[in-house]
């Protein structure tokens, strides 16, 4: 294209260098025109939550996600607008107070408050604007003082939307997109990134580094962890469950992911073959295939380490510090819902409802209708296989074959596929009479909330899911 991003407008290029994520190649330009006009409509009109009960707008994440498998211009406007009924509007910024984010002291006070987005952004917009994204990022990210400590345990809060939207600004040179990711970060809870920094003070005392897979096998393991775990605990499962039953051994196991700088390339890759191995295979085998939406986290914000582990203006160390606390996100979450068992038989059973190749798999994604999180998901797939190829013998690395991270693929695209097509409106109206605060949402939004289950480690969380048909007569 022939202008590039700027701290004050977003155009999306075509020569988007490799940063280890996967693009389908070559970029086109009239989607790139398209995505760039989508998003600055998005970015002048909408806030980054659609409400005020925290959850995210991802007309960005998901029209991006939709252009670099290859989308079409209508594919983007079909996405954008399904998107925006459910968003709120953008804000007037407050100058004053924006001027006065300068002071450390007055730029903590609203911290963790939606409301105050538009003021964050506007701060990081200028800040950027003068100092660049390199020095911006350092400074309020990874210095290490006080406000970007507090700062970095926000990033890893709202389960891992800032890495993704950071990722993005990075992978297509997007000034403006940087400035909303840490304007995003600042708004985040705080609560997630705590346990994050408690499990750091404590990795001293754990043992030495052991592997993703081998952690997720002892916490799978360790009655006294899976006794601390209750499904009523929701979200809650760290603070209610495990830190007040099994502090001790929950950090211990939290704290041997460790990552040394010569490990880094093929640490990145294995926390994202892992996610995806114990993600994916969290099936049980009487119900439909489904994929776990926190879990489903690890995978879409995990394909984006890869792009800021390629930038050369965050150090070596920050980096290894970044895979270590998303190593031990991901544990978290795995945590979180439950533990559940991986069933690698089902990478053996499964046979796909529409057999072709990957081409058509991402253009199933571009076309799906969603929020988005499907196209991310199948994005992080092809990027998992794109990144193992090199550690198959690692025993480290479950997923070792293209098959298998095909296979994963068409289990995610023909279960969600059947989803809207068969059975949504069902599972949404199981979901709204079970949950009252469901019922304030969109109606996109409840369909979200039935299409990827919560907590799939519990039985409790397959409710609304159909029965499996036996095999012979259909996959799902």
């Amino acid at each position: 294209m022939a202008t590039m991003g700027t701290a004050e407008r977003i155009s999306v290029p075509t020569n988007v260098p490799s940063t280890g994520i996967f693009k389908a190649r070559p970029l086109m330009v009239e989607t790139a025109t398209k995505a760039s006009e989508l998003l600055q409509r998005n970015h002048n009109n909408y806030h980054i939550y659609i409400h005020d009960l925290g959850l995210h707008n991802h007309i960005l994440h998901h029209l991006l996600a939709i252009y670099a498998l290859g989308g079409t211009p209508r594919q983007l406007e079909d996405a954008y607008n399904l998107a925006t009924d459910s968003q709120q509007p953008t804000r007037n910024p407050d100058i004053d107070r924006v001027l006065d984010f300068a002071d450390p002291a007055k730029f903590k006070k609203c911290l963790g408050k939606g409301k105050y987005y538009d003021d964050y952004f506007l701060f990081f917009q200028r800040e950027i604007g003068r100092n660049g994204v390199p020095n911006t990022v350092n400074e309020f990210l990874f210095k290490g003082d006080e406000r970007a400590e507090d700062m970095l345990r926000r990033f890893f809060g709202g389960f891992l939307h800032s890495p993704i939207h950071l990722g993005y600004a990075i992978e297509f040179d997007q000034p403006l997109v940087a400035a909303e990711a840490l304007a995003l970060t600042a708004i985040h809870d705080v609560s997630f990134g705590d346990i994050l920094e408690l499990v750091e003070k404590n990795a001293p005392l754990s043992p030495a580094s052991k592997s993703l897979i081998g952690l997720q096998q002892e916490i799978h393991s360790n009655q006294k962890l899976r006794d601390a775990m209750d499904y009523k605990h929701g979200v809650f499962q760290i603070q209610k469950g495990l830190l007040a039953n099994a502090r001790e051994e929950f950090l211990r196991v939290m704290g041997s992911w460790k990552v040394k700088p010569q490990e880094l390339d093929e640490k990145t890759a294995e926390d994202l073959n892992a996610s995806l191995y114990w993600t994916g295979l969290a099936q049980r085998p009487e119900k439909q295939i489904r994929i776990d939406f926190f879990l489903m986290h690890s995978i879409t914000a995990g394909s984006f380490w890869p792009v800021l582990n390629s930038a050369p203006w965050i150090s070596t160390t920050t980096k290894c510090r970044l895979l270590e606390w998303k190593g031990r996100s991901d544990l978290i979450l795995y945590c979180q819902t439950g533990a559940p068992l991986p069933r690698p038989d089902e990478l053996a059973i499964y046979r796909p409802l529409r057999p072709s190749g990957w081409q058509q798999i991402f253009q199933r994604a571009c076309d799906y209708k969603d929020d988005g999180h499907l196209s991310k998901l199948i994005r992080g797939i092809a990027t998992a296989a794109q990144i193992s190829k090199s550690y198959v013998k690692n025993p480290g690395f479950k997923l070792t074959t293209d098959q298998e991270f095909f296979t994963l693929a068409h289990m995610a695209m023909d279960s969600a596929e059947q989803f809207n097509r068969d059975t949504g409106t069902r599972e949404t109206d199981m979901i709204r009479a079970t949950y009252q605060h469901v019922r304030t949402l969109s109606e996109e939004i409840q369909r979200v909330t039935a299409r990827w289950p919560r907590h799939v480690g519990f039985e409790q969380a397959w409710f609304h899911v159909p029965d499996r048909k036996p095999v012979g007569l259909a996959n799902l």
